[in-house]
């Protein structure tokens, strides 16, 4: 059984928003079973509220790709890991997510990628896309999603997602 989080990191900073020497830092490390050691930091402001969350890998693991049809209801409610460094495509969607310089991994449900996609490309996607969205949402679309990881960190908790090794090309 692994231990909890170790605090590596404590201090207290100028908050980027209000200017106040008010926003405390904290980093953890923290030993996972599936993606192994990832730095977790949670930064907050004591005056103005604002917050940072991150998730972030201390070490690397083989490229890899995951995937796993999602079916019915009760696979929406997959947990799933997705790395800073992942990308993410739902082919029956028409979705394809890069991983940028400021991506942020994140645990969440396969429910819940689908809410954080449409938050962050709600604004890009016609009522079509927004539509087939919230149908797979409510599970009456069925898909495939597929994370590639070329550091090797994300991980989908279910026994229906296969994981198989990604060949990366001198383009990648």
């Amino acid at each position: 059984m692994s231990e909890g989080p170790k605090v590596i990191f404590e201090e207290t900073l100028l908050c980027p928003v209000c200017k106040s020497k008010t926003f405390k830092a904290i980093d953890y490390l923290y030993d996972t079973p599936h993606a192994g050691k990832l730095i977790l930091s949670n930064w907050y402001c004591e005056n103005c509220g604002y917050r940072f969350r991150d998730i972030k890998p201390y070490e690397g693991r083989e490229p890899k790709v995951i995937e796993m049809r999602i079916e019915n209801e009760n696979d929406l409610r997959t947990i799933i890991y997705r790395s800073a460094f992942a990308k993410i495509t739902i082919p029956e969607l028409g979705i394809e997510i890069e991983p940028a310089g400021m991506s942020q991994g994140y645990i969440s449900t396969i429910e819940g990628v689908l809410e954080i996609i449409l938050d962050k490309v709600g604004d890009f996607c016609d009522k079509e896309c927004e539509n087939k969205i919230r149908l797979a949402m409510e599970g009456k679309i069925k898909f495939t999603l597929v994370l590639e990881d070329e550091l090797g960190l994300s991980f989908i908790k279910s026994e229906k997602a296969t994981v198989k090794p990604l060949i990366l090309t001198n383009s990648d």
